[in-house]
């Protein structure tokens, strides 16, 4: 090896060792809160003498979590696909139409309000109502994922998408810039990072709608195992099926996370 090479080898290792320092100072706080909030349900609640049924401890969870009868992996399942596709639909339409509302104001003023309105419609409410119109399947509980996620997208898309550097539109559009060259050059690559913040608010989110729709007559998936587990007092499972969710949402999380630093790298931190 030559020394042009030992050094990036070394310039390497040390620029990984500084992140993993950066991100030991920053989630080192959150993991002693977590650790002692663990410590204290293992010990501190069967010390208290509060039986297991009300809350049980993380051991408890944990062996219930693997249990193979529970087919806990199964219901996971049910529940991402269910999450994945309603993030996937609800993210392109509310994509789509921020950039029909950026290139058509009077589509906008005549849309957009009733895009606000649509959030003040309790969805848990109207869960029954997609399960009688499309059925007792994926499609109503998807329908449901999207519409907590098409939100967020929306707005922080159409806000991303009306940002104009003035001096970059000026020189594209002297070279002359077609609309649809300046939308791909300029608007995207602008609208990239509030694009990711929409998909990242989401993405959790979806799995949240999606356990919201099992909660209405489902037959599998992580909201009907809660459902169950809460009716018959198996506290135990309903905790796992809670924590494997928040999981899950987290790992949709930290997947968009990750692309978000590969596409919009010229806004890495340093």
């Amino acid at each position: 090896m030559d020394d042009v090479s030992r050094y990036r080898a070394h310039a390497s290792l040390a620029q990984w060792l500084r992140e993993v320092v950066l991100l030991l100072q920053r989630v080192g706080a959150a993991a002693l809160v977590f650790l002692l909030c663990l410590a204290f349900l293992q010990w501190g609640v069967p010390a208290l003498g509060i039986p297991s049924y009300i809350l049980p401890t993380p051991s408890q969870v944990l062996i219930r979590a693997f249990d193979p009868d529970r087919r806990l992996a199964y219901h996971l399942g049910i529940t991402a696909i269910e999450g994945v596709c309603g993030f996937l639909a609800g993210s392109l339409c509310g994509f789509l139409l921020a950039v029909i509302f950026v290139h058509a104001r009077p589509i906008e003023a005549a849309l957009y309000p009733w895009a606000v309105v649509s959030q003040t419609v309790p969805i848990v409410a109207i869960a029954p109502l997609l399960v009688l119109w499309f059925g007792n399947g994926l499609l109503p509980r998807a329908a449901i994922a999207a519409l907590f996620t098409f939100f967020p997208v929306l707005v922080n898309s159409t806000r991303g998408l009306r940002l104009d550097d003035r001096a970059t539109l000026d020189l594209l559009q002297s070279y002359g810039a077609s609309r649809r060259q300046l939308f791909w050059t300029l608007r995207v690559p602008q609208c990239l990072p509030f694009l990711f913040t929409g998909l990242k608010i989401g993405a959790t989110l979806s799995v949240i709608g999606a356990i919201v729709g099992e909660f209405a007559g489902a037959s599998a998936g992580l909201g009907y195992l809660i459902t169950i587990s809460t009716y018959y007092l198996d506290t135990d499972l309903t905790f796992a099926a809670v924590g494997v969710a928040s999981l899950l949402g987290i790992g949709l999380y930290l997947v968009l996370l990750g692309l978000e630093r590969w596409l919009v790298f010229w806004q890495r931190p340093s």
